[in-house]
């Protein structure tokens, strides 16, 4: 919900991560500001890019059942290309709803090519974006309410298979045509492709079919780059609790 969970991360997801040093309330700030400054990506030609379709008959406890480690992915504004290094995004229902409505705690995870560790810890959740769609989900940080577009991002799942271990996660709508396809904003929100799969080693066979499918759904597939899962220390996380 990489959106890697996503702010998944400064979590739209998908993924919003934060340096893992920051404590929780330099956190708050930098998010709050970066909320304030953000870039928006505007729709160029929404009416070129077909509608995508989601996971049919989702199940949305399966999907959160255990971690998803990101083989390829988008560059956006709170996970760049300097990111793409041992990603992995996690879930966890919350016992009870927050105050602002959100029911999942999202945990994502990258490393930098000097192996730092960009965490976001326990600041970002999601909730339903669509009461009739268990696939569409909103994401961004409990300290805020969840306006779409503003303060939360879509996050969705597109498609997804628990036998063969894989996702395909969109932060939203593609609206940006290109030569290869749509592809959504690079921005904090409404941004992002993520290719997970439930094993950390990646699986090429794999890899190619979930190209495929993002291919069939219409997604320029030239935004994609590989994740780097070698040499990974990740353990489990001590920081999944709101």
């Amino acid at each position: 919900m990489v959106r890697l969970l996503g702010l998944l991360s400064l979590a739209t997801a998908g993924p919003r991560l934060l340096a893992a040093q920051e404590s929780d309330g330099a956190a708050v700030a930098h998010l709050s500001a970066a909320f304030l400054g953000a870039p928006v990506d505007t729709a160029a030609s929404v009416e070129e890019c077909p509608e995508v379709t989601t996971q049919p008959n989702f199940d949305l406890d399966s999907f959160i059942s255990k971690r998803w480690y990101a083989q390829q992915q988008m560059p956006v504004l709170y996970l760049p290309a300097s990111q793409n290094y041992c990603v992995y995004a996690e879930y966890r229902r919350l016992e009870r709803p927050s105050f602002f409505g959100f029911t999942i705690q999202v945990h994502n995870y990258a490393q930098d090519f000097k192996g730092g560790a960009h965490d976001s810890g326990t600041i970002i959740c999601a909730r339903s974006d669509d009461p009739q769609d268990p696939a569409k989900l909103l994401v961004g940080p409990w300290f805020l309410p969840a306006i779409r577009g503003i303060t939360a991002g879509p996050y969705w799942v597109v498609a997804h298979d628990e036998a063969e271990g894989y996702a395909l996660v969109a932060g939203g709508q593609p609206t940006i045509r290109g030569p290869g396809g749509c592809r959504t904003g690079s921005g904090l929100n409404n941004a992002g492709l993520w290719i997970f799969t439930r094993e950390q080693r990646r699986n090429e066979a794999l890899v190619q079919k979930v190209r495929g499918i993002a291919r069939g759904k219409g997604f320029d597939l030239s935004v994609l780059n590989d994740v780097d899962q070698n040499l990974c220390s990740g353990g489990e996380s001590e920081a999944i609790r709101v």
